[in-house]
């Protein structure tokens, strides 16, 4: 099945169920002209997107044309997931080790290095606030860039 045969078929099958090429694309969080450029057979859809639109539709469109290809991709986004899980898992962990420390310090009494907490106490908020970047940036799947459930997801849409 080629690239244009498969994204006629999924052009047929959203215009049977009444769709929008913006309607699908928004119920499977994918761009607009990735649908266009699907059914305009101008692209080979990857076997995720495909699995995406067969879930939304409804449908078992298959790609059997580079299975190795695909195979590739997906140990690619794998080790990409399995990647961005532990930077999460780390850093959830120091922040929590960072929440600790700072509720031991602060007592009123304590200094860091000689320093009042006044002074030291804004650096500890910044460091906080760049973990809560850090986890929300990889908290994506890589494969559809869809939102994961929580910081220790072992499932993506591959």
């Amino acid at each position: 099945m080629n690239a244009n045969s498969i994204g006629k078929q999924i052009s047929d099958e959203r215009k049977n169920q009444g769709l929008t090429q913006a309607e699908l694309a928004d119920r499977c969080r994918l761009n607009i002209r990735t649908i266009q450029r699907i059914e305009s057979g101008e692209v080979h859809p990857r076997s995720y997107t495909v699995r995406i639109i067969n879930e939304v539709l409804g449908t078992d469109f298959e790609l059997n044309d580079n299975h190795a290809e695909d195979d590739q991709e997906m140990k690619k986004l794998r080790e990409t997931f399995r990647k961005r899980r532990r930077f999460r898992i780390i850093t959830a962990i120091s922040a929590m080790a960072v929440l600790v420390l700072a509720t031991l310090l602060s007592f009123p009494s304590w200094e860091l290095f000689g320093m009042p907490k006044r002074t030291w106490v804004p650096f500890l908020y910044l460091f906080m606030f760049a973990h809560l970047i850090g986890i929300g940036l990889t908290w994506r799947c890589p494969g559809c860039n869809g939102l994961l459930g929580d910081v220790t997801n072992t499932r993506f849409c591959p």
